[in-house]
């Protein structure tokens, strides 16, 4: 069986070789359906790869919805599926501005999702809540990047701050860190 790409959440980024998913169909996806409505009409172990441009942090305000999705996610994708997330930072204006932003998307978040994690965790008595030990699902954040604000670019390209110093910003500071770009690889 061939394995796809999804596009999920695309609005206008239409990207060819992907399935391109939309709750709406004001740009013509491939396929319009809504991230909440379960199940996603997709075979189970169906995809390679899934793109979540400026998506989760729209979806499951609901914790039981939002684990929901990520259960779906782990359905439908093979072993060593890539989910491609870009999200804005949750302290910067561009997540906190938006009405329609229903969560913050993490690393710490994701990491809960990681069952080799989780029994680390529980080992140590760590607070953390075991989310792939509950929901029977295993995601390993592979990557992730940091997009900075203009400004703190400039000052960074100037020579005006230091590399240790912005990492101080950013634990901080609002509006340091722009977007997030997240690797997150399906283990089965």
């Amino acid at each position: 069986m061939d394995q796809i790409k999804l596009n999920l959440g695309c609005g206008s980024k239409i990207l060819s070789g992907f399935v391109n998913v939309d709750k709406f169909d004001v740009y013509k996806p491939d396929i319009v359906h809504d991230l909440e409505k379960f199940p996603y009409p997709f075979e189970d172990n169906s995809v390679k790869e899934i793109q979540l441009s400026h998506v989760l942090e729209h979806i499951g305000q609901n914790p039981d919805i939002f684990n929901l999705i990520i259960k779906e996610f782990y359905r439908i994708c093979s072993n060593g599926a890539i989910l491609d997330i870009r999200v804005p930072h949750p302290r910067h204006d561009d997540f906190l501005a938006d009405p329609t932003h229903v969560r913050p998307i993490t690393i710490l978040g994701l990491t809960l999702y990681d069952k080799e994690l989780n029994k680390k965790w529980e080992q140590t008595g760590a607070a953390n809540t075991p989310m792939a030990i509950i929901h029977n699902v295993n995601f390993k954040v592979k990557t992730a990047q940091y997009t900075l604000d203009k400004k703190y670019q400039n000052l960074l390209k100037e020579g005006k701050i230091k590399q240790d110093e912005l990492e101080d910003f950013a634990n901080k500071y609002n509006n340091v860190i722009k977007e997030m770009k997240i690797i997150w690889e399906v283990i089965k």
